[in-house]
């Protein structure tokens, strides 16, 4: 079977399980899974994490990202650099002040808060995705950006995807641009 037909095939599955999966499920999965990623070493040792700030239907961050803050670590957020076609890190110090929509509607730092993070500082990377295999297969929304940006990080950086339960898939079919986490954090 051609890959970009079994991956888009994944996608329209799994976009149906987010969009049925009540919003009270929703925070009750992303609390379980918070809870899991508070307690890892990997995570408690970071001194800068790279988050992502949730789509509606996506396994939520912002209270990881509180807990960042609180615990005094460096936050890093994506937002997407239209010309170069890449994700580029940038810190935020305020969730309210800092964030504004940005490329296809998600909340990123706004332009004139903008702070460059080096890839080598970053200890961790909270990785989206739609589906997840437990090799580290990811499939994301198709448009490459995660794939490329993971390809940049020096080998020391974690790389964690955070997924529900449904999410996780016996085979997520990949090529050589896909990239691979470390791991993944399910509520399960």
């Amino acid at each position: 079977m051609d890959i970009d037909l079994e991956k888009e095939k994944i996608r329209k599955i799994v976009r149906a399980e987010l969009k049925k999966q009540p919003e009270t499920e929703r925070l009750n999965k992303s609390r379980a899974i918070a809870a899991k990623i508070l307690n890892m070493e990997a995570f408690r040792q970071a001194k800068t994490v790279m988050f992502y700030y949730a789509a509606d239907e996506e396994v939520t961050t912002q209270k990881l990202i509180e807990e960042a803050f609180k615990t005094g670590k460096q936050v890093a957020l994506p937002y997407i650099d239209q010309a170069a076609g890449e994700i580029r890190p940038s810190v935020v110090r305020n969730l309210n002040d800092d964030l504004s929509r940005g490329s296809y509607g998600i909340m990123e730092p706004k332009p004139e808060k903008r702070k460059k993070v080096e890839l080598n500082e970053i200890d961790l990377v909270l990785v989206p995705g739609l589906a997840f295999d437990r090799k580290g297969h990811r499939l994301g929304r198709g448009k490459g950006y995660y794939d490329r940006f993971l390809k940049t990080l020096p080998s020391g950086v974690k790389r964690y995807g955070l997924a529900f339960d449904f999410q996780m898939m016996e085979h997520i079919p990949a090529n050589d641009s896909d990239a691979r986490v470390d791991f993944v954090v399910t509520n399960e």
